[in-house]
């Protein structure tokens, strides 16, 4: 009901796709901009690794023609680019740290940027059936948003290198033959959704809790992690079916879909989000013209459960 819900309030709100996603090339623009005094150092390592013809091999592929082959082109692209990585580190190390700071650091930072002007203008809608300017927002909300953006991108560094390394890990695997190249593209598809599901299900109720309680990031970390902490494999399970699709139309359709479809799923959490914390608050809510919900309170919920394990 809940991802029911939410894809009804996408459908109402589709709007918001197209600001995301000029949003989002506009923060990719910014940071090229200031990747430029380095194109010269990293035009010089992928050089020498040879990586523009890997990523072409790779880019051009598809599912459909063989998916063990577009593992090991996969598997040669990040092999080629750790490669370039370690010439970048000892030929040139500051730009090696400067490129780490606007890749893992700044663009991170500016995506975050605009998720409590989407979320404000989600819980307008959904509150009043009533429209907020998202650049209005933005401008407003722009301490709010600076600060939230810098501890999600903060708490999100330790799980990239994580998430970094076992997914090499597997991708190491496509060096073997035999029955593991049969189950590893599943394996790898599935470590890839779940990881990230994961971390997007555990603090899908942080930004909610700032826009509708109105208080500050630090405050509203913990009531975003108790709304979504009673229903979580709900949540989940939801955001598990966003990823694991974008994922699979990123496979068939080549990796330059990834510009559409990475804002595509962000909305798509983003809505989620939202009708998770209004539905754990008991909240009534729009999602479209002619819908509105009226969720019980949590603690109702915990009430009947705990009187049903009883009986």
């Amino acid at each position: 009901m809940m991802f029911k819900n939410s894809l009804k309030l996408f459908i109402a709100n589709f709007s918001v796709f197209w600001k995301l996603l000029l949003y989002k090339i506009v923060a990719v623009v910014i940071c090229a901009l200031f990747l430029i005094p380095t194109f010269s150092a990293w035009s010089h390592c992928l050089g020498t690794v040879n990586f523009s013809t890997i990523l072409t091999n790779f880019a051009t592929n598809t599912v459909f023609l063989n998916t063990s082959s577009l593992l090991n082109n996969l598997f040669l692209l990040v092999q080629a680019f750790l490669d370039a990585l370690i010439v970048m580190f000892n030929v040139f190390p500051f730009a090696f740290f400067y490129s780490i700071f606007v890749v893992l650091i700044l663009l991170p930072f500016l995506f975050g940027l605009s998720s409590i002007p989407t979320g404000e203008g989600l819980y307008s809608y959904m509150a009043s059936l009533s429209k907020s300017s998202f650049m209005a927002t933005f401008v407003s909300k722009l301490g709010v948003s600076s600060v939230y953006s810098i501890f999600r991108t903060l708490i999100t560094l330790p799980f990239i290198v994580i998430f970094g390394a076992g997914f090499y890990g597997l991708l190491y695997l496509t060096t073997f033959n035999g029955l593991i190249q049969i189950f590893l593209p599943i394996i790898i598809i599935l470590y890839f959704v779940f990881m990230i599901s994961m971390l997007v299900t555990t603090f899908c109720g942080w930004m909610p809790a700032t826009v509708v309680f109105d208080i500050s990031p630090s405050k509203s970390f913990k009531k975003g992690i108790k709304a979504v902490s009673r229903r979580y494999f709900r949540v989940f399970s939801s955001v598990f079916v966003i990823i694991f699709f974008a994922t699979m139309f990123s496979m068939m359709f080549t990796s330059f879909s990834l510009i559409a479809l990475v804002p595509l799923a962000s909305v798509s959490i983003i809505m989620l989000e939202m009708v998770m914390f209004f539905e754990s608050q008991g909240m009534r809510y729009y999602v479209d013209l002619d819908s509105i919900i009226s969720p019980k309170k949590l603690e109702q919920c915990d009430k009947f459960n705990k009187v049903k394990n009883i009986i």
